[in-house]
């Protein structure tokens, strides 16, 4: 008993590799403890083991001196151990007060970082938000337009049919005025031909000379019959033609709407894609710009079929 093991107090020179993460810091702090507290409970039992060395040497049979010299140097072996024990506990004091700062500092540093965090998210939430009100009221708008357009082509497709169909009402009057045209002049070649019957000389030239002119007559109003057909034919295919360029004409004006706005916004969200990813985690990131870029495409192809 007259030393001490100085194994015990060695001084650990400090790891020159990385910081340990909290989790591990905390981990190797537990097992620091526990290794400290296995060397003071060491010395603790060679304290009183010395204590009751010293009892037990004061209370034997041996010489006076003997005793003496033997308690003496017992007693400063105690007062070494003891005082080992304590620059011992100043030490791990010590190293206690550092390791609780270190942790301290890292909790600062961990706090400042989450709410640094929490900040560049809402504020880039906030963004996307505002863009999102802002495809909403563009989609509005379009859709507005889109509202009056159709209304327009449904005012034009009612005027077509009213104009096709007074056509038709003319076309059927003048087919029954030819009906009735030609049932006169039946009428008339009937009483004609009885008339010629029963006259005979000079009016037979004259009756000849008359049914000449009606049939020449009945011939032209034919060939205007059939003119005014054609031509109201041809008004009325190219009234149609005129009509299909104008919806065409219409659709074509949608459609360069929607593709520059479609453009617009796909121009802009590489933008706020790249300000995501730096404020926010990637896959929600990844998922919140794949959802919004698949609810645009879905609206702007449902717009261009119609």
């Amino acid at each position: 008993m007259t030393g001490v093991d100085t194994r015990v107090f060695g001084v650990h020179r400090r790891d020159p590799s990385p910081p340990p993460r909290p989790r591990d810091r905390d981990h190797l702090l537990e097992e620091w403890l526990s290794r400290q507290e296995r060397t003071t409970a060491f010395l603790l039992h060679q304290a009183f083991q010395n204590k009751d060395d010293i009892i037990s040497c004061l209370q034997g049979r041996k010489g006076y001196q003997h005793r003496e010299t033997s308690a003496q140097r017992l007693l400063e072996n105690h007062v070494q151990t003891i005082t080992s024990i304590v620059k011992k506990l100043g030490q791990d004091i010590e190293v206690l007060e550092r390791q609780i700062r270190i942790r301290d500092g890292a909790t600062v540093e961990t706090n400042f970082a989450v709410q640094s965090l929490d900040h560049k998210y809402i504020q880039g939430l906030g963004d996307l938000r505002g863009r999102v009100a802002r495809c909403e009221a563009s989609i509005a708008k379009l859709s507005g337009d889109i509202s009056i357009i159709r209304h327009e082509a449904q005012k034009t497709d009612k005027e077509i049919y009213g104009l096709h169909s007074a056509l038709k009402n003319c076309v059927s009057d003048f087919e029954k005025k030819v009906m009735q045209l030609l049932g006169k002049i039946e009428t008339s070649n009937s009483d004609h031909s009885s008339n010629l019957k029963t006259v005979q000389g000079d009016q037979h030239h004259e009756l000849q000379l008359l049914d000449f002119k009606l049939t020449s007559i009945l011939s032209d109003f034919k060939d205007q019959i059939q003119t005014h057909r054609k031509w109201t034919e041809v008004q009325l295919t190219r009234t149609e033609d005129d009509e299909a360029q104008h919806r065409h004409q219409l659709l074509n004006s949608v459609k360069e709407r929607l593709t520059h706005k479609h453009l617009a916004s796909e121009a802009q969200l590489p933008f706020s894609q790249k300000r995501m990813t730096e404020q926010r985690p990637s896959r929600t990131k990844r998922n919140s710009y794949s959802q919004l870029l698949q609810l645009w495409e879905i609206r702007g192809t449902n717009l261009v079929i119609w």
